[in-house]
């Protein structure tokens, strides 16, 4: 993964947990709005009594506002996580793809140069130990080849979705 891709994901994570954080804090702080209109109403009508809430009542009104406080907010919390992990997650597993790609290459080649110098083994007769020899570092060679071409070709296919 490129890092213009990366830091535009990082980016839109970093923007989409701001926007949330606030739209929170704004939800937590603004009153309540069943609570301003009976205001407005005695203010309207002096005559007319209202009965004051009792501190249970207010504390149970405000325990239920903190309560669905926190429930937004872990919702928010989970896109928060996708939103900002989904990308991180993705180029760290590119990069583990690549690293052990490139690791499995180099054995290749350490097992490629003992091929070559083998190479005059695979003329002599099937029973020699030589030539078993060559055979098996020809056969090593091949699979750490495959395994690290498959790797790149997974990273690169992981990199585009």
């Amino acid at each position: 993964m490129d890092r213009v891709r990366l830091g535009r994901a990082l980016g839109y994570g970093a923007r989409h947990a701001t926007k949330t954080l606030i739209s929170a804090v704004d939800a937590a702080t603004a009153p309540n709005p069943s609570g301003a209109a009976s205001q407005q109403t005695a203010r309207s009508n002096p005559e007319a009594t209202t009965p004051r809430p009792s501190p249970i009542a207010q504390a149970a009104q405000a325990y239920r506002n903190v309560a669905e406080v926190q429930k937004v907010a872990k919702t928010q919390a989970r896109g928060l996580g996708r939103s900002v992990l989904t990308p991180v997650k993705r180029f760290s597993s590119v990069l583990w793809l690549e690293v052990t790609g490139t690791f499995f290459a180099l054995f290749a080649l350490v097992l490629g140069q003992s091929v070559w110098r083998l190479r005059d083994s695979f003329k002599a007769s099937a029973g020699s130990s030589e030539a078993h020899k060559a055979y098996f570092y020809l056969l090593l060679f091949l699979v750490f080849a495959y395994f690290s071409i498959s790797s790149f070709v997974r990273a690169n296919r992981r990199q585009k979705r």
